[in-house]
């Protein structure tokens, strides 16, 4: 029986969740040299966390957004990225929502708006042959900035 992704709208198989995918894809990304730990892992890693955003506070949600979008762009680098990170996740800033926390109204009306449907989805790009891997993250990170832009 097929059933989609709540959060992305993935269209999934028997047995299968965006999580499993998501480890599938990491697989892969094992298999293309220069990958991991690279710009493609982070297009991956950031693709899939905006369009599962269950987990992530709205600011860790934004900041995320914004540096992706930058180093598609060119004014970031993945130093850049990494250097936001840490300083995103340092101190008392929360990056993860507590489960069943309460939520600010602030936060409740950024999650509303939030996207629940995306053009590529890691459904998408966990089935790609290594060679096509580093072109397909590009790929599907373009995609999930341009539709978050949408929502602006």
């Amino acid at each position: 029986m097929r059933s989609s992704c709540p959060e992305c709208g993935a269209q999934l198989g028997d047995a299968e969740d965006c999580a499993a995918l998501f480890h599938a894809l990491l697989a892969l990304e094992a298999r293309v040299p220069g990958a991991a730990g690279a710009l493609p892992h982070f297009f991956a890693v950031a693709s899939y966390n905006l369009q599962h955003p269950s987990t992530f506070t709205h600011a860790a949600l934004a900041g995320l957004r914004d540096t992706l979008g930058d180093v598609l762009a060119g004014r970031a680098t993945l130093e850049d990225a990494r250097r936001r990170a840490r300083a995103g996740a340092a101190g008392a800033m929360r990056v993860r929502r507590r489960p069943g926390g309460a939520e600010s109204e602030t936060q409740r009306r950024g999650r509303i708006a939030w996207p629940a449907r995306w053009p590529i989805t890691v459904a998408d790009v966990c089935r790609a042959e290594p060679a096509e891997y580093p072109a397909r993250v590009r790929e599907w990170a373009r995609a999930t900035v341009a539709t978050l832009e949408v929502g602006r």
